[in-house]
This record gives structure tokens, sequence and C-alpha cells, in this order.
């Protein structure tokens, strides 16, 4: 293993542990708020960022692993990893689907929130360079799962834009259909490339 090769590892896992830290403080923050609020893509980014960090937390494992020379464990966490991601794209779509679909027939719009907006921005400040960061090194590694994991990092950015959006539009207009459509928008993204971290590709 070059030194290189080794700084890689070592800096993706920082990464990884980074986007844990992130998600569990944030994503759970706006999880109550979209309780409290009933923003379905508030509470659909919040989702995202608490399975975000179950792929992130077994990245940091894979790569601590490596870097230790333990390549064949690493290699089933690799493996792992990559699966759980698939299957949280797939989970987070198939509520989103539900929740919107149950949210259209019923009527119900969600409430507009300050705080939802300023998590949503905050969000959109720092998820950008942790879904490149880690996108960038995925190609360096040779890492599907870490590919995935950036992945639901940018789909994360993708669901704080629609949040903030529908949040926005709703103060300023009263019009709050867009949080639902956002939502499915983003929920049938989710579960293409959930298929796709399924399939390995």
């Amino acid at each position: 293993m070059t030194d290189r090769h080794e700084v890689a590892l070592r800096r993706a896992a920082r990464l990884a542990g980074a986007t844990v830290l992130w998600n569990l403080s944030v994503g759970g923050a706006s999880v109550a708020t979209a309780v409290a609020t009933g923003s379905l893509s508030l509470i659909g980014f919040g989702i995202n960022a608490v399975v975000d960090s179950s792929v992130s937390s077994l990245l940091v494992w894979r790569f601590r692993t490596a870097a230790a020379g333990h390549t064949d464990r690493a290699a089933r966490v690799e493996h792992l990893a990559l699966r759980v991601a698939g299957a949280a794209f797939t989970l987070v779509a198939i509520y989103l689907t539900a929740q919107a679909l149950r949210s259209l027939a019923a009527g119900t719009h969600a409430s507009t929130s300050t705080f939802g907006i300023v998590e949503a921005l905050a969000a959109l400040a720092v998820l950008p360079y942790l879904a490149v960061a880690k996108y960038r090194l995925s190609r360096q590694l040779h890492s599907r799962a870490l590919r995935a994991d950036s992945l639901l990092t940018a789909s994360g950015i993708a669901l704080a834009a629609v949040a903030l959006a529908s949040l926005l539009v709703a103060r300023a207009t009263g019009w709050r259909t867009a949080d639902l459509v956002g939502a499915l928008l983003i929920a049938a993204a989710l579960l293409w490339q959930g298929s796709r971290s399924l399939r390995g590709r």
C-alpha cells in the first residue's frame, strides 16, 4: 500500500465520520421540525440524513480496516455498505412516495417553519462539500460503496433544496402542493439510484 493510498483511506474515513456527525445532528433536528410542521420534503431530508449516517458508519469501519491492512475484511464491509446504501435509497423513496400520495389524497399540506428554512440552508452550505469530496475519493479508491454514499449525500442536497423551495414558496404565495410534487420527483430519483446500488453498479 502506497503512502498516497493510505492517506486517501484515512481521509475517506474522516469524511464518512464527519457525515455521520452532521447527519445525526441536523437530520434528527429536521425530523423533529418536520413532525411539528408536516413538511414531507423536510422529513424526507431528515430521514435521508439518518440513513446516510448508517452507510457512513460502515464506511468509517471499512476504510479504517483497509488502512490497517485487512484487505479481505474491508472488501466484505465495502459490499455490505453498498447493499445498505441501495436499501436506504429504496426505503426513503418508498416512504416519500407513500406519504406524498396519502397527503395528496387527504388534501393535507405542510405549514411553514423558519427553523426548517434555516436547517435546509445549513444543509445546502455543508453537504455539497461532503458529497463532492466523497465522490472524488470514491474514484481514487475505486469504492462503489463510497460512491453510493456520496450520491446519498447528494440526494440530501436535493431534498434540502426541495424543502427550502417548498417552504419559501408556501410562505410567499400560500401554494403548498409544491412540497408534495417535489417529494415525488426526489423519490423517483432515489428509487432509480437504489436499484443501481443494489445491483452493484
